[in-house]
C-alpha cells in the first residue's frame, strides 16, 4: 500500500511541477501600474509605468521621465525596459567598476515573483536581487 501511495504522490507532484513551469507568464496588459519598491534604500525609486502595446513611458514625481520599448520574456516571467536613449534602470553609483558590472550582467530586468510582486535583477545574472516590490494596477 505504501508503494502505491508513493507512486501516486510522485505522479501528482510531477504533474503539478510540469504544469507550473510549462505555462508562460502573462504580460502586463495595456494600462498604468504603480511600481512600489519595498527594499530599504529603493523607496525613492517608485514610479508609474504606462504600457501601450510594446511601448512604455514612466512617470516619476508627477513628471514624464522616459519612454521606450518593452522587451518581454514570458517563458521566465521577465521584462526589460529599453529607453530610447539607453536602458532605463542604471546603477546610481558612478564608480566604473559598478558600471562595468551593470553592463556585463546585461542590464536590469523586472521579474514577476508572485501575484503583483516583482524583483529587480540583472538580466544576465539572476542570482542578484537589486530590489523587490509590488505592482498595483491604477
Amino acid at each position: 500500500m505504501s508503494k502505491l501511495r508513493l507512486i501516486l504522490l510522485t505522479t501528482v507532484l510531477t504533474t503539478q511541477i510540469i504544469i507550473a513551469f510549462g505555462q508562460p507568464c502573462k504580460k502586463l496588459a495595456d494600462g498604468q501600474y504603480n511600481f512600489k519598491h519595498t527594499t530599504k534604500g529603493h523607496k525613492k525609486a517608485d514610479f508609474v509605468l504606462t504600457i501601450a502595446g510594446d511601448t512604455y513611458y514612466i512617470i516619476k514625481d508627477g513628471q514624464r521621465k522616459s519612454e521606450g520599448k518593452i522587451e518581454w520574456w514570458t517563458d521566465n516571467c521577465m521584462f526589460k525596459l529599453n529607453a530610447e536613449h539607453g536602458q532605463e534602470t542604471k546603477t546610481t553609483d558612478s564608480v566604473d567598476i559598478f558600471q562595468k558590472t551593470f553592463e556585463t550582467n546585461g542590464g536590469t530586468c523586472y521579474e514577476f515573483i508572485g501575484e503583483n510582486k516583482f524583483r529587480l535583477t540583472y538580466c544576465g545574472n539572476l542570482h542578484i536581487t537589486l530590489s523587490e516590490g509590488r505592482i498595483v494596477k491604477r
